[in-house]
């Protein structure tokens, strides 16, 4: 017995496409933003020395990971999968706080800072953004 055939994906919708370009808009804002010196906010939202964290998705928040890894891999080169949980040792603040909330993380170097996105697994799930100066662990 052979497997039925996959169905091709659908071509994205015009709300799908803005939701696309309302997030890169997002993260380009929030990668040009000049990083806090001061701890702010908590959860997504939160800033620090050197970093600030916002929430892009909710609920449909793998598919919106999927959907943003093709531009940001266009725009920045294949990213680099970073397992939080098993970190150890002396770990730059952004990158600890940011393991308090998503076990794995897709990260890119954009210009002079690296930007990194995770979904949580509490539920509904959240896609989170961490743009930070720290170089990763």
């Amino acid at each position: 017995m052979t497997a039925a055939p996959r169905p091709e994906p659908h071509p994205p919708t015009s709300s799908e496409v803005r939701l696309l370009h309302d997030r890169l808009a997002a993260l380009d804002l929030l990668c040009s933003h000049s990083l806090d010196t001061e701890h702010g906010g908590f959860g997504p939202g939160a800033c620090g020395p050197g970093y600030r964290i916002a929430e892009l998705a909710r609920d449909a928040a793998p598919a919106a990971h999927d959907s943003l890894a093709v531009p940001l891999t266009k725009q920045w080169g294949e990213p680099v999968r970073l397992e939080l949980r098993d970190l150890a040792g002396e770990i730059p603040e952004s990158w600890a706080f940011l393991a308090t909330l998503v076990a794995e993380v897709d990260i890119w170097r954009a210009r002079d800072r690296w930007l990194a996105l995770g979904v949580t697994h509490d539920h509904p799930s959240r896609l989170l953004a961490l743009v930070t100066t720290a170089n990763p662990p």
